[in-house]
């Protein structure tokens, strides 16, 4: 729900509050305004006083809950758009040996040897179904009674994989 955002009275509190939320500096808001008055001392006085008016104090929260909503919502679909990247590249695009691989952020690796100059590694790719899982519980979903559910009940009853003739490689 997006908060209402009035703008306080005047257009000299309205850049006031705007230029107080570019900066997070009361006075030089105030300078900004197109206030001027006499002393350094009576701007920041006047500026305190003028940030405490209903309207302006109103709306200042407002635009600032209001990117604070943004944001959330930002890392919100960001993380549900890393986690559909896990489900959705296949493990055939991922590779280990490149640096500048766009999907390196998918797999885990380990060394299978104690030095770190060994060249037998482990990859794994990050989990699709807890990527799924996680998902459905951003979503608002409950994962236990969806698909996750019904998913896992139909690979248990996929035919296990017949082994290789001996031989044959």
């Amino acid at each position: 729900m997006t908060p209402t955002i009035q703008p306080p009275l005047s257009r000299k509190h309205q850049i006031f509050a705007d230029q107080y939320l570019a900066h997070g500096d009361h006075t030089a808001a105030y300078f900004a305004a197109g206030y001027r008055p006499r002393t350094h001392e009576t701007a920041r006085v006047s500026a305190c006083r003028l940030a405490k008016r209903k309207d302006v104090a109103a709306y200042i929260r407002a635009i600032q809950k209001k990117v604070a909503m943004e944001v959330s919502v930002l890392a919100h679909l960001e993380t549900r758009q890393f986690l559909a990247r896990i489900v959705r590249v296949p493990l055939a695009k991922l590779s280990f040996e490149e640096k500048d691989d766009p999907n390196g952020d998918l797999i885990k690796s380990y060394s299978l040897n104690e030095s770190e100059s060994s060249s037998h590694y482990r990859i794994e790719k990050l989990d699709p179904l807890k990527a799924i899982e996680i998902d459905m519980k951003l979503s608002g979903a409950d994962p236990a009674t969806n698909a996750i559910e019904e998913l896992a009940t139909a690979i248990a009853a996929c035919a296990p994989a017949s082994p290789l003739p001996t031989g044959t490689l």
